[in-house]
């Protein structure tokens, strides 16, 4: 879409990307975890933008709209459970409308994992899933 240029750029904002998601993993609490994560789903997204990836693209532009969300519910110190059913739906269904190939089911199923991660409330746990979620959007990020 970018061409070789764009290739090249969107190699680098992966980097970045990956970078920030580590340094996610270094906050004490989950808003500071929100934070990052809503950073590193931005870059991850314009990454996937200049590679053609466009599954990838409208997924982590979602999932850095439930970081907002999530870190607005927890601000209001609200514990409902329609938030994480609502993005965990819209996650299936935009996987389903977007569908690339086989390997698109790796990114909605870590992004699905990472939805319900951040409706707990508790920073370890929600680090142990996000755990889970980084080598499926690695093993997708490969097959691209």
């Amino acid at each position: 879409m970018f061409g070789e240029t764009g290739y090249i750029i969107g190699q680098i904002l992966s980097i970045v990307a990956v970078i920030l998601g580590f340094i996610s993993f270094q906050m004490k609490k989950p808003k500071g975890i929100l934070v990052f994560q809503t950073a590193t789903a931005l870059v991850f997204a314009t990454h996937y933008l200049m590679i053609g990836a466009f599954t990838a693209v409208a997924l982590n532009f979602l999932a850095a709209v439930k970081c907002v969300c999530y870190y607005i519910r927890n601000k209001r110190g609200s514990k409902n459970m329609i938030t994480p059913i609502f993005f965990t739906a819209l996650i299936v269904v935009t996987s389903i409308m977007t569908w690339d190939g086989w390997y698109s089911v790796f990114i909605m199923a870590g992004l699905v994992i990472n939805s319900i991660a951040f409706s707990l409330s508790d920073a370890q746990t929600i680090r142990k899933l996000n755990l889970i979620k980084a080598p499926l959007c690695l093993f997708y990020n490969i097959a691209v």
